[in-house]
């Protein structure tokens, strides 16, 4: 546990900022650097302790972030950007406008994504952090994102900073009314009895508990460095998603009825956990733990059946 540090964090409006907040803020000074559009989002980041500042860190002034920090956790991100230029203001040149202003900091934690990876052709590939990049899942993402981890390369060495990117699988688990790519389908069997599949073969996964997430930051920070270091933000397990699917019926009672479709195309994915358990351990949430603890929160009035 991080303890009695001053942090800055970005994306604390987001599901795997929340979450960071959430385990910092009672131990830590956590400073939330957001644009907070939302109504009622600066008053929830109060309410968790965290002091929140209002600008943008990729386009605004910065004069209000202190520059006297110890660790800067950077989490947000433009997940859709409509344009190449709208992907790489956000996902890439605000990477080093942040690292250049807290370049005092005694380490910057980048999450970056496994998206980034170019596609290998057997759906059951490990992807190490040492393989081939490339990847163009999500229109603009993908490859802003590959660019934002180019600026905090540069920037760990033009500046001096310690740094990590940390390169983040499927995250789930939370609460949160906009859920991630597993919360927000099992919301969809429940409330449906669907289970979407991807228009051909198999989509297998490494997927993170944002329990796990949490206790990832301090051994990745551990780790930052000059060059910056690079870890997979995964779980232990590589998951297939219609077994998954399977497993959360089985759990309410309903089988699933599978339905493939072009939309649901999102890219196989299951990076090698290796390097992540050398620095930290195993994780401590397995899939199906996951998702019945999904289940229960975001869906408390449905009773779980025993299923091993």
């Amino acid at each position: 546990m991080i303890e009695g540090k001053r942090i800055l964090l970005t994306g604390l409006t987001g599901r795997i900022g929340a979450a960071a907040a959430v385990g910092l803020a009672p131990h830590n000074e956590v400073l939330g650097l957001a644009r907070f559009t939302r109504a009622g989002s600066k008053a929830e980041a109060e309410a968790l302790g965290v002091k929140p500042i209002v600008g943008d860190y990729a386009r605004g002034a910065l004069d209000q972030v202190p520059r006297d920090l110890d660790y800067v956790i950077h989490i947000a991100a433009n997940v859709r950007p409509l344009t190449a230029e709208e992907g790489m203001a956000d996902n890439s040149d605000g990477v080093a406008r942040l690292m250049s202003h807290c370049r005092g900091a005694k380490a910057f934690l980048h999450v970056s994504a496994t998206g980034i990876y170019a596609q290998h052709p057997d759906p059951n590939h490990l992807y190490p952090e040492t393989d081939d990049v490339g990847g163009g899942y999500g229109g603009q993402y993908a490859p802003t994102k590959l660019a934002g981890e180019g600026a905090a390369r540069a920037g760990a060495i033009i500046l001096g900073l310690p740094t990590v990117i940390c390169r983040q699988n499927v995250q789930y688990g939370g609460p949160h009314e906009n859920g991630g790519l597993i919360d927000r389908f099992l919301d969809v069997l429940v409330e449906t009895g669907e289970a979407f599949l991807p228009p051909e073969g198999p989509l297998t996964i490494g997927p993170i508990h944002e329990d796990d997430i949490v206790d990832l930051l301090e051994p990745s920070l551990a780790h930052a460095a000059v060059p910056a270091f690079v870890v997979n933000w995964c779980g232990d397990e590589a998951v297939d998603w219609q077994e998954m699917m399977e497993y959360a019926g089985a759990l309410i009672g309903r089988a699933p009825n599978f339905i493939r479709k072009p939309e649901f195309a999102f890219p196989n994915c299951i990076p090698d956990p290796t390097l992540r358990r050398s620095i930290a351990g195993p994780c401590k949430v397995s899939w199906k733990q996951g998702v019945r603890r999904s289940l229960e929160i975001r869906h408390p009035g449905i009773r779980l059946h025993a299923v091993d």
